[in-house]
């Protein structure tokens, strides 16, 4: 028995020093963001965000996470490393991934043909349509056509999928356009192919093996339908929204302007007719556990979640584009040449992936837009190393504060070339909002409130409709006009007279900012009869003429 001991003593002494060189290691990688805390708070004010919250990945391991700043303005309820934003097209990736598991399985192939699992999907020109394949959808080469039908209306996916039929092709020749609507048809081609919703298989095949405990498909699994905008650029049925709504988990509210002047709680969008394209809501330990599993190849805590072809299909370059991260090498800020196995600095799009790199390596990473969830993430694969930021307001630069923050990690981490960021990113940013107050400023001067418009404003009322959407109905509350599509938090706003038959749309929904208003024109026949209007990048709609 005491030379047991001996031994089991012994064991134990050397497993210690067998971990002590780790524990060094990441003691030393720790000290190496000990500035990281005081940066990001005292960059919060110049950034105009009421907080965020980020994660750092390193060698497998969660090396930092934490929360800054506050949940909901006017309030002290503090963000930290487990409270629950939506992450919008960071979705894109899991996207890509519920696909890489259904090739597993042997049921579909990378290069399937839609038409195979959606036999009833088809584009105007069925010729274009019967050539699209998964990947296709998963890089943004599927010719889709785009319109904004699903951002107005309440409709479910399947319908947002076959009004696509109703709209022109713009070309066939599969050059990279990003397409929400294309990643619409992923969950619909889960759910053909398993039987189950997207959401559940997200879950069965995603989130539990990664222990992604506090991550949902929907808002809906977060809030009473009656504290989410139904559709993304709707409102809440309920008019005010609150964490005092939600006191029962760990939720930010998101944040726009009020007609890009004050900040304001926006409520949460749902995007659940577009699922893949950007449904998704997490916190930054569980991002990190995604990240995890991309380092490692598919691989989580040993068990091999998606095997490594393809996983590492997913972050293969399948057409350029142009790279929006700030710090990119393909940039005018960095330009410090060419990775390792990347024949130029050009940026990609992979299978809901961004791929470029980040002084001279491999870098792969997504934003989402969701109103007032501006959310980025990023990993190096050949360091191992990843970065998750989650933010809760809106802004005209919306991922520059979280590009900066990246940049700032990866150099400190690995002692690279240091650049003052937060002067490379305010610069930018100041020169967008320039841009943007001389566009206001433009079109502020068009204003005429002395050219009237051509007819009686009781003229302008009543229901207007397209092949697309609608109806909405325009309506005269008080002394001014509104626009109303049918259903509680469907798509609305203010009208105000700009000049002749031109009004300004100011949107009920929105981020106040990017998305806030627009010009838009009635179609007045022989100076009589109003028989239109066009909502510019809405589309144009004809009103319906009701028998007497």
């Amino acid at each position: 028995m005491k030379y047991l001991k001996i031994i089991k003593r012994n064991k134990v002494a050397f497993k210690r020093l067998y971990l002590l060189p780790i524990l060094i290691l990441s003691c030393v990688n720790q000290n190496k963001l000990s500035s990281l805390d005081d940066y990001i708070n005292s960059s919060l004010k110049d950034w105009d965000l009421p907080g965020l919250a980020v994660a750092v990945v390193l060698d497998d391991k969660i090396i930092y996470a934490k929360g800054f700043g506050i949940k909901e303005i006017g309030k002290n309820n503090k963000i930290n490393k487990k409270t629950l934003f939506q992450i919008g097209s960071v979705t894109k990736g899991f996207a890509s991934a519920s696909i890489a598991s259904l090739v597993d399985d042997g049921l579909v192939t990378w290069d399937d043909p839609v038409v195979k699992h959606l036999p009833w999907f088809k584009l105007k020109d069925v010729n274009v349509s019967n050539k699209i394949t998964i990947r296709d959808l998963l890089a943004h080469t599927s010719d889709m056509p785009a319109h904004a039908y699903h951002s107005l209306e309440i409709i479910d996916e399947l319908e947002v999928a076959k009004r696509a039929e109703l709209l022109e092709i713009q070309s066939s020749d599969k050059k990279y356009r990003y397409s929400n609507q294309a990643y619409g048809l992923i969950g619909l081609l889960v759910e053909s192919v398993t039987k189950k919703n997207w959401g559940d298989w997200l879950r069965k095949r995603i989130f539990e093996p990664l222990n992604m405990n506090n991550s949902f498909g929907s808002p809906y699994q977060i809030w009473d339908s009656s504290y989410v905008a139904p559709t993304f650029l709707g409102t809440a049925p309920s008019k005010n929204v609150s964490i005092n709504n939600n006191l029962k988990l760990n939720v930010a509210m998101p944040h726009g302007k009020y007609r890009n002047t004050y900040r304001k709680v926006l409520p949460w969008q749902s995007y659940d007719n577009l699922q893949p394209a950007g449904s998704i809501v997490s916190n930054v330990v569980d991002m990190a556990n995604w990240i995890r599993f991309h380092i490692n190849e598919g691989k989580f805590e040993n068990q091999q979640v998606i095997s490594k072809n393809n996983l590492l299909e997913m972050h293969k370059p399948q057409i350029e584009n142009i790279g929006y991260f700030l710090f990119a090498d393909s940039t005018n800020e960095v330009k410090l040449g060419r990775a390792e196995g990347i024949t130029s600095s050009k940026n990609y799009y992979g299978l809901g992936w961004s791929i470029g790199t980040f002084q001279r390596e491999v870098h792969l990473s997504h934003g989402g837009g969701i109103f007032g969830f501006p959310a980025f993430i990023s990993f190096l694969p050949e360091k191992n190393a990843g970065v998750v930021v989650l933010a809760n307001g809106s802004l005209w630069t919306p991922y520059y504060p979280h590009h900066e923050i990246t940049a700032y990690i990866y150099s400190k981490l690995f002692d690279l070339e240091q650049k003052d960021l937060h002067h490379i990113m305010m610069n930018k940013t100041n020169a967008i909002i320039d841009q943007v107050n001389s566009l206001y400023k433009t079109r502020n001067s068009q204003r005429n409130s002395s050219a009237k418009q051509t007819l009686p404003i009781e003229d302008y009322l009543g229901l207007y409709e397209s092949k697309l959407a609608g109806p909405f109905e325009i309506k005269l509350e008080d002394t001014l006009l509104r626009l109303e599509f049918k259903g509680k938090g469907a798509f609305s706003g203010q009208l105000e007279h700009w000049y002749d038959d031109t009004f300004i749309l100011y949107f009920d929904g929105g981020d106040g900012q990017a998305y806030e208003s627009s010009l838009i024109t009635f179609i007045i026949e022989n100076s009589k009869n109003v028989t239109g209007v066009d909502l510019g990048s809405f589309g144009r709609y004809n009103r319906i003429l009701l028998n007497n």
